[in-house]
């Protein structure tokens, strides 16, 4: 062999050399196992965005039912009139009465389900980390105008009365406890 070849052939790899390319190696899979997770939150948060947009598209269409004088479905959510509410034996429904009948095992939406906790609940009263499954469920909250004449948001309870004329936000708890806005509506 002459001078020339050998100088041409590749060193060989040291200790050093090994550490680095183990290193490497487990950066490598670390970062693919990260990345694989945020998809995953990613694809559940999309979900659950959507199941919030099919609530808002079916809280929009009462609005729209409820100007051209069509019943609402379900029952339960129908709001009261003034009129109704001045009738003697009325019973006006409840904000929890009407959660019951939407998201129910018999409700219009039994298909929804809280995408990042396996059998957690569709909606809470709170987003906050205290209650670890609160992420992925949807909070409402009730709209009244404030002094300056801006919406105030409060909490939607089961007792309140729907009353027609009521308006709600709908928000959707991410994974990192923060409201996502999806939209307001009328009753």
């Amino acid at each position: 062999m002459s001078k020339l070849e050998h100088s041409h052939a590749s060193p060989q790899l040291k200790w050093s050399d090994y550490v680095f390319i183990s290193l490497l190696g487990i950066n490598l899979i670390v970062v693919v196992l990260l990345g694989r997770n945020i998809y995953i939150q990613g694809d559940k948060l999309e979900q659950a965005r959507k199941n919030a947009e099919l609530v808002m598209a079916w809280a929009d269409g009462v609005d729209e039912d409820m100007s051209a004088g069509k019943p609402i479905s379900p029952e339960k959510c129908t709001p009261a009139s003034d009129k109704d509410l001045k009738t003697l034996k009325f019973q006006p429904n409840t904000w929890g009465e009407c959660l019951n009948s939407l998201f129910g095992p018999k409700g219009k939406f039994p298909e929804i389900t809280n995408t990042f906790v396996k059998n957690g609940p569709i909606w809470v009263k709170k987003c906050d980390r205290e209650h670890f499954e609160s992420k992925g469920a949807l909070l409402f909250e009730r709209l009244q105008p404030g002094p300056s004449g801006s919406h105030v948001a409060s909490e939607l309870k089961d007792t309140d009365v729907l009353i027609s004329g009521m308006e709600f936000r709908i928000n959707l708890c991410d994974r990192g406890f923060h409201l996502i806005k999806i939209g307001e509506a009328k009753l």
